[in-house]
């Protein structure tokens, strides 16, 4: 059992009452639940049905989240399908902000917060290949394991990068069409997962977020547009982070309103009562408590910032973003679309030999661009972003060698979509396991080249065929499974 502070618990024991509370206590006591969320942009849920190897229990907030019961974390992460990219494992409740996003196809959304991916992902696969998704951490080594989620989803249309919002503020003013703020807070809601969260509480305490909670939302409502919706949450039960952050948010800025989310099983309503000044409207918040739902907790607030007609005359626009005017020439962020402006000149014919596995009609949609032996197809939307800490603007289609040698994440992604050199290995078939780590397999000596390797149909990545019944194999190293 977790020693809570005593502080805490006297908290908590107002927020629940003495009797929830107690309830509170007891879930403690339960085994950590383990969970999954499908990728609908390489499978429907359809489909997830009659694969899925799971006993699995439908979340009531996500419909393409899933309860796994009788399998642990690891048997789960180990999975193919997993290295497939079909599904991403993330804690129940964690599940709540990207859900409640109202995310449609061609959306700018900004997801400010991201590392290490799940809401990200999330966004990525509703936008499903439209739009653009601008996924953000401050913590460039965080954004490692952003990148890497992202890249495994399928994601194309994206740009990650690890800057501050004041930054990211100065380069995508009114620009966000949709905006996720899982903000940094006391973490109360994971103190039963991880217990060492509770010496971080009591050495900073939630007075300390909400300073870095009113600077991130202050940020983020001058990049939403007129129009666009919002999501706020948290992982922790503190008033003064939640219903409080939301109370002064709306009075500050007039034009946001708190918008109703659909009650779902295991929803509790938020608590305007716990201010002295509280708006019935935070009853709209919802928040998910461990001792009512499979969840570990959270809070989130829909926000909608009211449409405005006038035009924006402080603002410019370059190519297809809006940037702000600035007196430093230097903080221009775009420039037209500069589109196979960066190509080298070599050997390597990579121009013409990169169709052979991206399909014309996709590459007409980015900006074809070499960087060392490194290609990138980036999205037109930002192929001219400067003076950002870029992590990743697109995807990474490949290396040029002697010849263009296409990328693990180009397979996973949807543009490898029409490759006609496959390789399927059923499920049930050892050469799957063999194949992800990184081991070469025999195969038919019919295939010769590249050829894409796929489990039931979905691309796990390349391998390289000798005619004469082996595959080199050409998984990524860092992914392999160990």
């Amino acid at each position: 059992m977790v020693s809570l502070p005593g502080k805490f618990c006297e908290r908590m024991k107002v927020l629940l009452g003495e009797d929830g509370f107690n309830k509170y206590l007891g879930s403690f006591k339960e085994k950590p639940v383990v969970a999954i969320r499908v990728n609908t942009s390489k499978t429907d849920l359809q489909k997830w049905k009659e694969i899925c190897p799971f006993d699995t229990e439908e979340i009531p907030w996500c419909q393409n989240g899933f309860i796994i019961k009788n399998a642990d974390k690891t048997e789960v992460s180990k999975h193919p399908y997993y290295f497939a990219g079909l599904y991403y494992i993330q804690e129940p409740s964690a599940m709540l902000p990207a859900s409640v996003l109202p995310v449609e196809q061609g959306d700018k959304v900004l997801d400010l917060c991201a590392a290490p991916g799940g809401k990200a992902v999330e966004i990525a696969a509703r936008l499903n290949g439209t739009g653009l998704l601008v996924a953000n951490d401050i913590s460039i080594s965080r954004t490692a394991a952003l990148a890497k989620n992202l890249q495994v989803s399928g994601a194309s249309n994206i740009l990650i990068t690890a800057e501050t919002p004041e930054r990211l503020a100065v380069h995508f003013k009114e620009y966000f069409d949709k905006i996720l703020l899982d903000v940094p807070c006391s973490g109360e809601g994971m103190f039963c997962r991880k217990p060492g969260m509770v010496n971080n509480w009591l050495e900073k305490g939630p007075l300390y977020y909400v300073r870095i909670q009113k600077d991130i939302l202050i940020k983020a409502y001058s990049m939403l547009k007129p129009g666009g919706s919002l999501v706020y949450s948290t992982c922790t039960f503190s008033v003064e982070e939640n219903e409080g952050m939301i109370q002064w948010f709306i009075d500050t800025y007039k034009d946001m309103e708190i918008c109703e989310i659909p009650f779902k099983e295991g929803f509790s309503p938020g608590r305007p009562d716990m201010l002295s000044y509280g708006s019935r409207e935070l009853k709209k918040c919802t928040r998910i408590f461990p001792h009512i739902s499979k969840g570990e907790g959270h809070f989130a607030t829909l926000l909608k910032k009211e449409e405005r007609k006038e035009a924006r005359e402080e603002e410019i626009q370059t190519g297809n973003i809006y940037i702000a005017k600035s007196r430093n020439n230097n903080k221009i962020t775009a420039n037209k679309n500069n589109n196979n402006k960066n190509l080298s000149k070599d050997n390597c014919n990579w121009q013409e030999e990169i169709k052979e596995f991206v399909p014309g009609s996709y590459l007409e949609s980015y900006c074809l661009v070499r960087h060392k032996n490194t290609v990138q197809l980036i999205p037109k939307e930002t192929a001219g972003v400067k003076l950002l800490r870029v992590v990743q603007n697109g995807l990474i289609a490949g290396e040029t060698k002697k010849h263009f040698e296409p990328s693990c994440q180009l397979a996973l992604s949807a543009l490898s979509g029409s490759y006609k050199n496959r390789l399927d290995i059923p499920l049930s078939d050892i050469n799957v396991i063999k194949y992800l780590k990184g081991e070469t397999i025999n195969i038919n000596a019919a295939y010769k080249g590249m050829v894409l390797v796929t489990v039931d149909g979905f691309p796990l990545g390349w391998g390289k065929a000798d005619g004469q019944g082996r595959l080199k194999n050409k998984y990524n190293a860092g992914w392999r499974m160990l």
